[in-house]
């Protein structure tokens, strides 16, 4: 079963959302908020593993939320799920550590896709914002520092250029032949190296730009 919170302040979203979620047999909806207020009490009594995060909140922002939410349970999955297509907000959530970012007029299956490939460690985008970021980090590929420059280990690099290649978690594992918990040290190693949050974001920085 899989576990997910909402945090959407417009109410008919929230109810077309249930929907969606009550859609998939494999679906359990724990918690459905307006605002981040209450966040913190209700995941320590039931802990989500994905949470649908808006962005324009009432008080804290759906950005600012998912920096707290990463901080205290960086193994929450969080997808952005809002109208905004502006680069500052797409790229202030995917720095903030959001895993994926659709968009509110995704089509249902979509949305329920996205759920399904965050928990396989896979980055989730709408295609418009996906071009968006992909042009971003093109036009600024040639003032990134070389591979070497973030000294990365041998397995490091290698477990980097398979996450690159779109592998999920579990086959990066066994291409490599080590155990999950084992990479997800790797993982933690490259993140804090390369100075990212998520593989969402290593994808939007790097992407096939990134520099042997």
């Amino acid at each position: 079963m899989i576990n997910i919170a909402i945090i959407e302040d417009n109410p008919n979203y929230r109810r077309t959302v249930k929907i969606i979620l009550e859609l998939e047999a494999e679906f359990l909806l724990l918690h459905t908020l307006e605002d981040s207020k209450n966040m913190n009490a209700c995941f320590k009594e039931a802990q989500p593993d994905v949470i649908l995060m808006d962005i324009d909140l009432p008080g804290k922002s759906g950005i600012e939320t998912v920096w707290e939410i990463k901080k205290a349970w960086p193994e929450i999955k969080v997808l952005m799920l809002t109208v905004f297509e502006e680069t500052e907000k797409i790229f202030g959530a995917i720095k903030a550590g959001a895993n994926g970012y659709l968009l509110k007029k995704d089509p249902p299956d979509r949305i329920m896709h996205a759920i399904f490939s965050l928990l396989n460690g896979e980055a989730s985008m709408n295609g418009i914002i996906a071009a968006k970021v992909m042009e971003y980090f093109k036009q600024l590929a040639d003032a990134e520092p070389t591979l070497e420059e973030y000294h990365l280990t041998e397995r490091e690099k290698e477990i980097l250029y398979k996450l690159m290649e779109g592998l999920g978690y579990k086959q990066i594992a066994s291409h490599c032949g080590i155990a999950r918990e084992t990479l997800n040290t790797h993982m933690k190693s490259i993140y804090r190296k390369l100075n990212v949050h998520s593989r969402a974001e290593v994808a939007a920085r790097f992407g096939t730009h990134l520099k042997k």
